[in-house]
């Protein structure tokens, strides 16, 4: 179900404010409230929270201009659109100097657009917002991180030779065993292949303390932790050594990897979203684009492509990677199958494919088919299915302009009924 959108509409001309009432006769998730001067606007933007507001440039008392500028001194994020009934330029740089989110020029077709307007310029702001709080939320973690690590018990050890000579009982914590257990044992093999370079400051350019560095460690019951050690050198027992202290960080890196996986979402999202709302080019291009923004946001992505419903066939409309992997894939897969519900498939022993529908007004039109590899992060389904209403919508956008202009890649043919 679409969450309800909040809008005030500012018009002071009673025949254009009932044309707008029209134009959303059809869209029952926007609730307006309408005002026909500045002063009764503002007024009810001080007592009611709205998702965007529409402010006529031409008004009696404040004119639209002002009143843009007084919402902006108190909330300088919710979009605010300006209509006038001159389409000049002039204009349109005044509104955006003054931080309008857009400028719309009064016409019969514009009114009519205004519910796909509104409704982009509402769901990129919610993403702004969001991502702002998870910038926010990933300073706050540091914060508490720093302060932790800086009040806990490190682990304390000596190596000489490369083993360890002397560990504290915070050291065993961390890797899983009684502290004794590891005296005489390599730090080398408690790190991981692909860490091993952390190993060689340990054992060069002793005379200088070696930078903090971070590696994964593997426990002796077969997991594995990250760690932050900083090592310095020192003399113990009449022969040189390595003082080293040793922090399990494994938490902090887990949020660092799901954050950067949450930033890579919603970048790719982002840039989604702008594609639909600004559509650039060709469509064939414009879902091009998105296919390349979807697989920028999926770890270990190596095949995608997006199909749309066309004549009773669904045509591969943008391709990533290798078209005979894809077409494989889709080789005897029933296309009204894929168009009913997201799907994940395990069909060999490279890829794990994901496909989500793209719907347009609740009618599915389409799909998009993504292969990840085995040991890739298993996000993909969810990631798609916040991606796919985005190309629905660019779909939709499309069709309101006109069909397709370029030749279908591939086509697959729905299978042919037979009479009984």
């Amino acid at each position: 179900m679409v969450e309800p959108y909040s809008i005030l509409i500012i018009e002071d001309d009673p025949e254009h404010a009932e044309l707008i009432r029209m134009g959303f006769r059809k869209h029952d998730e926007f609730f307006l409230d309408f005002a026909s001067t500045g002063e009764e606007g503002l007024e009810s933007v001080a007592k009611n929270s709205y998702d965007l507001i529409s402010v006529d440039l031409v008004l009696p008392g404040i004119g639209g201009l002002d009143v843009l500028v007084r919402i902006r001194k108190f909330d300088p994020d919710i979009p605010v659109v300006m209509v006038s009934g001159h389409g000049t330029t002039e204009l349109a740089v005044i509104a955006f100097e003054n931080r309008a989110t857009k400028y719309v020029v009064k016409s019969l077709e514009s009114f009519k657009s205004l519910p796909y307007i509104f409704e982009n310029l509402i769901v990129e702001a919610r993403y702004k917002a969001q991502e702002r709080i998870m910038r926010e939320q990933k300073e706050r973690s540091e914060r508490i991180h720093r302060n932790i690590v800086e009040n806990a018990l490190a682990g304390i050890y000596i190596l000489q030779d490369g083993l360890f000579r002397l560990v504290n009982p915070k050291l065993g914590e961390i890797f899983g065993c009684a502290p004794e257990s590891l005296i005489g044992t390599p730090f080398w093999q408690l790190v991981q292949p692909d860490d091993m370079e952390g190993v060689t400051k340990l054992e060069h350019g002793q005379e200088m303390p070696a930078p903090i560095y971070e590696s994964k460690v593997l426990r002796k019951d077969g997991t594995t932790r990250w760690i932050e050690f900083r090592t310095v050198p020192i003399e113990y027992e009449g022969r040189r050594g390595i003082l080293g202290n040793l922090l399990d960080i494994t938490p902090r890196k887990e949020k660092e990897i799901e954050l950067l996986r949450n930033n890579r979402e919603l970048l790719a999202i982002s840039s989604i979203m702008k594609r639909t709302i600004q559509p650039d080019g060709e469509m064939d291009n414009s879902l091009g684009d998105c296919l390349s923004d979807i697989v920028s946001g999926i770890d270990g992505a190596e095949v995608g492509g997006i199909f749309l419903q066309e004549r009773g066939n669904i045509v591969l409309r943008a391709l990533f990677g290798s078209v005979e992997d894809l077409m494989n894939f889709m080789e005897g897969k029933e296309p009204n199958a894929l168009l009913e519900a997201p799907k994940v498939c395990r069909t060999d022993e490279d890829y794990i494919w994901t496909s989500v529908p793209v719907v347009c007004s609740e009618v599915p039109k389409g799909v998009i088919v993504v292969a990840t590899l085995k040991d890739a992060d298993p996000g993909a389904l969810s990631f798609l299915e916040k991606a796919a209403p985005n190309i629905g919508r660019l779909v939709e956008v499309a069709s309101l302009r006109g069909p397709f202009h370029q030749a279908p890649k591939v086509e697959l043919l729905q299978p042919e009924k037979t009479e009984d």
